[in-house]
């Protein structure tokens, strides 16, 4: 099982070191890190986003996604159970 790292900023002039403290805080072994370029925009959709992408192909069942905080990753509820959607399918996991 692997432990995915998603890193984000929304400007090229904007560094991931607040992430990189907060990730690193939590102690997360043998990280498999996928970070944007500086600027991707975060009104992209987080399944349109080049890394995030590379991340839902490498992904296997068991492993963990990391993310330092929500807004990274997604703008609101819709978002959250688009990507819900994809990580957990409801086939997987029976009530």
């Amino acid at each position: 099982m692997a432990n995915l790292v998603y890193k984000r900023v929304s400007t090229d002039q904007q560094s991931t070191a607040r992430q990189n403290l907060v990730l690193g805080e939590a102690g997360i072994e043998d990280p498999v890190v996928f970070a944007e370029d500086g600027g991707t925009s975060s009104r992209l959709h987080p399944l349109q986003r080049p890394k995030f992408r590379e991340l839902l192909t490498y992904a296997r069942p068991g492993d963990t996604v990391h993310i330092s905080e929500m807004f990274r990753l997604v703008r609101g509820t819709g978002h959250i159970l688009d990507v819900l959607d994809v990580l957990a399918p409801a086939s997987c996991c029976p009530p």
